[in-house]
């Protein structure tokens, strides 16, 4: 299994996640050019992908996805709130999916499940991805941690997750004063700090790779995110625990994902399935 975050930040978000012959695309913030050109440098052909999982309907998750979705065929999966949001963009569009937290969703090789999040828009979510044996949840956007997300990350080898903003670069920084709250309320992105102390609870946990994803330009800066990360994965024991930090300007993978040191989330373990077939 692999993961690929073609593009991660507030000026688009993409990511790829791949088992045996199905990839998934998780958001299309950027340009049908710029996925296309970077799916094909993963090894990934666009056309190729079994569908489009969107958590929210904010700008730099959705940017590209009109044209994405109707150049390459796909299914566009999101909640009902999401799809709702979307209604303009996709409004010449008619393959779309509904996904809800507890119901499974399969995609060729890929089981994919949603989980709330905790974000100011329709009705945002994460997902977990899986082949079976391993699994990748992917967590950005969110204000706080709630129970599902914790939930899901402590069962996957390989966790993404928002290292957004430095407290101190926020306050300090240029942004006005509503946009700084609205950053550090509960919906909201987390902070480095936000962030690391939720790596506290996988001590136990699976995971073998840790990607920072999200990191904001203006207010954060990769080595603090990465110095977060890892001082907090230390206290935890688990200085075992590859990290990865994403950016805004270029792609980072493919990154294999291997089993960590506990059972992964199986395919089938939460609720009803639905199969999506192109």
């Amino acid at each position: 299994m692999r993961v690929t975050i073609l593009a991660s930040g507030s000026s688009g978000n993409a990511i790829l996640v791949s088992a045996g012959d199905t990839s998934v695309l998780v958001d299309a913030g950027v340009s049908a050019r710029r996925l296309a050109a970077a799916a094909s440098e993963a090894g990934v052909d666009p056309h190729s992908l079994e569908a489009v999982l969107v958590t929210h309907e904010h700008t730099d998750h959705v940017s590209g996805l009109g044209p994405v979705a109707r150049r390459f065929r796909l299914p566009v999966c999101a909640t009902r709130g999401t799809h709702e949001a979307l209604a303009s963009r996709l409004a010449d569009h008619d393959l779309r999916v509904f996904v809800e937290p507890g119901r499974e969703l399969r995609l060729g090789d890929l089981g994919v499940r949603a989980f709330a999040t905790s974000h100011d828009c329709a009705e945002p979510v994460g997902f977990t991805v899986t082949d079976g044996e391993h699994s990748v949840a992917i967590a950005t956007d969110l204000g706080v941690v709630g129970r599902a997300v914790r939930n899901h990350l402590s069962k996957a080898d390989c966790v993404v997750l928002e290292f957004n903003h430095d407290e101190r670069m926020l306050i300090d920084g240029s942004y006005p004063w509503p946009l700084k709250r609205r950053i550090m309320s509960n919906v909201g992105h987390l902070s480095n700090e936000a962030a690391a102390a939720e790596l506290a609870s996988l001590a136990g946990a699976p995971i073998s790779k840790l990607i920072l994803a999200h990191i904001s330009e203006e207010n954060n800066a990769p080595e603090l995110a990465l110095a977060a990360a890892e001082d907090a994965l230390a206290r935890a024991g688990r200085s075992d625990v590859e990290v990865h930090v994403t950016s805004q300007r270029r792609a980072l993978g493919p990154i294999e994902i291997v089993a960590g040191g506990q059972p992964g989330i199986t395919a089938h373990e939460e609720g009803a399935v639905t199969t999506c077939t192109r």
